[in-house]
C-alpha cells in the first residue's frame, strides 16, 4: 500500500470515529434552494388552483410536496456519501418527517379554508408552518440565519392572521390584501430560502 493510500485510510478512519453516525446531520444546502422554487411555484399557482378546484389543489400541493422531498433525499444521499454514511441519520430522519407532516397538515387545512371562503388565510398558515421547520434545520444544524428568518416567518404570520380580522373578503384572490400577503409569502417561502441556501453554499 502506498504512502497516499494508506494516508487515505488513516483520514477515513478518524473521520468514521469523529463522526457520530446517529445524530451527525449534514446538510445540502443546495435543498434549500429547490425549496425556494417550490414555495415560488406554490405562492404564485396555490390560490388559483384551490379556487378552481378543491380536489386539483390538493394534488397540485401534494405533487410539489412530494417532489421537494424526494430530491431532498437524493441531496442528502449525496451529501451523506461524503461521511461515509449509508442511508440517513436520525436527525435527518426527524427533519424529513416534520416537514411531511407540516406539509401535508397545510394542504388539508388550505383545502378546508378554501371551502368556507377564507384561501387567504392559507398563506399566512404556510407562513407559519413552514416557518417552524425550518426553525428545526436552524437549531439543529446551529446556524443562527435559518434560526432568524424562521423567527421571522412566524411573526409575519401572526401579523398577517391579525391584519386578516379587519378584511372582510378573505375569499377573492383579487384583493389588494391578496396580493399584498402573496407578495409577503413569495419573499419569505421562495426567495429568501433560495439566498440562504446560496449564501451557505458559499461559506462551505
Amino acid at each position: 500500500m502506498s504512502e497516499k493510500d494508506e494516508a487515505l485510510k488513516h483520514l477515513s478512519e478518524i473521520k468514521s470515529a469523529l463522526v457520530d453516525k446517529e445524530t451527525f446531520f449534514p446538510y445540502n444546502y443546495n435543498a434549500l434552494m429547490i425549496w425556494g422554487v417550490i414555495g415560488m411555484i406554490m405562492t404564485l399557482f396555490m390560490g388559483i388552483i384551490f379556487k378552481s378546484s378543491i380536489f386539483y389543489g390538493v394534488v397540485f400541493s401534494a405533487i410539489l410536496m412530494s417532489a421537494g422531498t424526494i430530491i431532498e433525499g437524493f441531496l442528502t444521499k449525496e451529501v451523506n456519501r461524503d461521511y461515509d454514511i449509508e442511508g440517513c441519520t436520525k436527525k435527518q430522519k426527524f427533519i424529513v418527517t416534520i416537514f411531511g407532516l407540516l406539509s401535508f397538515f397545510a394542504i388539508a387545512l388550505t383545502a378546508l379554508l378554501t371551502k368556507y371562503e377564507l384561501v387567504v388565510l392559507a398563506y399566512p398558515i404556510w407562513i407559519f408552518l413552514i416557518g417552524i421547520g425550518h426553525f428545526s434545520v436552524g437549531f439543529i444544524l446551529n446556524i443562527k440565519i435559518i434560526e432568524f428568518s424562521s423567527l421571522l416567518k412566524i411573526f409575519v404570520a401572526i401579523l398577517l392572521l391579525i391584519a386578516s380580522f379587519f378584511i372582510s373578503d378573505l375569499g377573492s384572490l383579487n384583493s389588494t390584501f391578496f396580493y399584498f400577503v402573496q407578495g409577503i409569502t413569495f419573499a419569505l417561502l421562495g426567495v429568501f430560502p433560495m439566498l440562504i441556501g446560496r449564501k451557505l453554499k458559499k461559506e462551505l
